[in-house]
């Protein structure tokens, strides 16, 4: 069972897709997220011009009946029954349905909502995949390095400069695309003694079938060259057991070149994970909360609980009982711990989310006040949605406040086109009326002589 192993596979949503077919044309997520953001919200300006058509036009009505839903309000209050007669009597005559109404305004907000939270999810599984994937390269490093220990070339050329004496260096580049690996051993004076490619075995292959490693395999190369303590197996049940406390570690005896390497494995992970961090301006990693309460490093309980999704039932219990994986973890990020990477960011997407959307809304309530002469929506707005959009921004991927970000732009930069369009449509539809009206007077009701 120990033999066994996990294979990552991107996440198949379909945002996750199409974000994917983007993130392929254009070279990053970031382009991904912005070119979807920009189609999604032209998309929605169709939308949002059908519903303010509708939602307009109620209002405009609305505001004619209210004095004369008023005044019977006033006069049959006391009686409810009469008081419904003549309310409907009053819709019927400016064709007004409550239900019809709200239908436009009621679908335009599941439709919104639906693509919120469905995006919201397809970005978080990117971010998570690519968090993980980023966890697995650099553990794939950090493994090949180890493995060094076991290449008998490399081993007793430097086992040699270390027996004479000698001050030597060894350098590692790490080939991720052709899975290659270069050493190069230099003596004292930085000639070559060594110039090697290793093919780099993958820890966690992405693809079924390719060659992978356990995660046993990984930890047993760990406390074989790398731990200073090791663990004593506790004897199985029936086996005897000394009266006397057996210690829970012994020391490893660990040679000179075990410890030259794991200070190399830690130096080029570190390395190779700073090198490849997918960053955008400020933002280190792109994948995490743009905040300064969040390191740009991957964290054990994220790495963990999101295998976790990957793991077979076996695996589910291998992981259980030896807890490999958070083990393994403490190693690859040892030579990152040193490293002072700062935090992730400073506020700025949760303070342009929240003001883009304050933004958004009072721009288009302003503009369609100018249209229908009425006010939308009430002050309460104003501060509900820049709130849940902000809390958003500060608890999830950077990917999820980019697109939401863009989005409001767009939409501040489309409302006054939108709502230009919705006047020019009432002015249209008030121009027909007239015409019809005028029509209907003009005709010649009188008797012709035959």
């Amino acid at each position: 069972m120990d033999t066994l192993m996990i294979v990552l596979t991107e996440p198949h949503g379909m945002w996750e897709s199409i974000l994917g077919a983007f993130k392929g044309a254009m070279g990053s997520y970031i382009l991904a997220v912005i070119l979807l953001a920009v189609i999604v919200r032209i998309l929605f300006a169709v939308v949002d011009v059908v519903n303010k058509r509708f939602s307009t036009k109620n209002m405009q009505i609305n505001e004619k009946m209210k004095p004369e839903l008023e005044a019977v309000q006033k006069k049959y209050g006391h009686d409810k029954v009469l008081l419904q007669k003549k309310q409907q009597e009053i819709y019927k005559k400016y064709q007004f349905n409550m239900v019809s109404s709200c239908l436009p305004m009621l679908i335009a907000m599941v439709l919104q909502l639906v693509v919120f939270l469905t995006l919201w999810t397809g970005l978080q599984n990117v971010s998570n995949y690519n968090i993980v994937k980023s966890y697995e390269n650099t553990k794939t490093v950090y493994y090949n390095v180890l493995l060094l220990n076991e290449d008998e070339e490399i081993k007793n050329c430097v086992e040699g400069l270390i027996a004479s004496g000698e001050e030597y260096t060894i350098d590692v580049n790490v080939d991720f695309e052709n899975m290659n690996m270069n050493v190069i051993v230099n003596d004292v004076n930085g000639e070559e003694e060594i110039n090697k490619n290793i093919t780099i075995i993958a820890t966690n292959p992405s693809v079924e079938g390719q060659e992978g490693v356990s995660n046993a395999t990984i930890y047993n190369l760990i406390k074989e060259y790398v731990m200073e303590e090791v663990p004593v197996e506790t004897p199985e049940e029936g086996e005897e057991n000394n009266e006397e406390e057996t210690p829970t570690t012994v020391p490893n005896d660990l040679t000179e070149y075990n410890k030259a390497i794991k200070t190399l494995a830690e130096n080029v992970t570190a390395d190779y994970y700073i090198d490849n961090l997918e960053s955008f301006l400020w933002i280190k990693n792109i994948y995490k909360a743009e905040s300064p309460l969040t390191s740009p490093i991957f964290e054990k309980s994220e790495i963990t609980n999101y295998l976790q999704k990957f793991y077979s039932d076996e695996e589910k219990e291998i992981e259980k009982t030896n807890g490999y994986e958070g083990q393994i973890f403490d190693y690859v990020v040892a030579g990152l711990e040193n490293r002072d990477l700062g935090v992730n960011g400073y506020f700025i997407l949760v303070i342009l989310a929240v003001g883009t959307s304050f933004l958004s809304i009072f721009i288009n309530n302003k503009l369609t006040k100018k249209v229908s002469g009425t006010q939308p929506g009430g002050k309460m707005m104003y501060f509900i949605m820049p709130l849940i959009l902000g809390i958003f921004t500060l608890m999830y991927t950077s990917l999820f406040a980019i697109y939401i970000i863009i989005g409001q732009i767009m939409m501040i930069a489309l409302s006054p086109l939108t709502n230009l369009i919705v006047k020019k449509w009432i002015d249209a539809s008030d121009k027909r009326k007239e015409k019809k009206k005028q029509e209907v007077i003009d005709v010649d009701y009188r008797r012709k002589d035959m």
